[in-house]
């Protein structure tokens, strides 16, 4: 078994969803052996937004450490490493966003 988790919802139809916290932490991302710096745009149960300074590919398979900081979601700050993959990439302005979706993590 695992040592990460997964956890997410089922509608109604079978799509995942969950609920979008809209926190903006410094993250950097391990792919395709490069790192990528940004930042978060918004967190979810199964997935993340990243603004990024460079495009980043759909498909491919992203590392990070989460570091949520105490009183945001909870009381303490967490430590989240998560381990998934691109499924959006796009550009908006001078800004490159990247949507992941978190196949497996675990708290540090």
């Amino acid at each position: 078994m695992s040592q990460y988790s997964s956890h997410f919802d089922i509608d109604a139809e079978g799509s995942r969803f969950s609920v979008r916290f809209p926190l903006r932490l410094p993250v950097v991302i391990l792919s395709e052996n490069r790192e990528f710096t940004g930042m978060t745009e918004n967190i979810s149960a199964n997935g993340v937004l990243f603004r990024l300074k460079e495009p980043l590919p759909v498909n491919a398979s992203v590392e990070f450490l989460l570091e949520i900081p105490a009183g945001e979601l909870c009381g303490d700050t967490a430590a989240v490493h998560c381990l998934g993959r691109v499924v959006r990439s796009y550009q908006e302005h001078s800004h490159c966003f990247a949507a992941a979706v978190i196949d497996e993590y675990r708290f540090q």
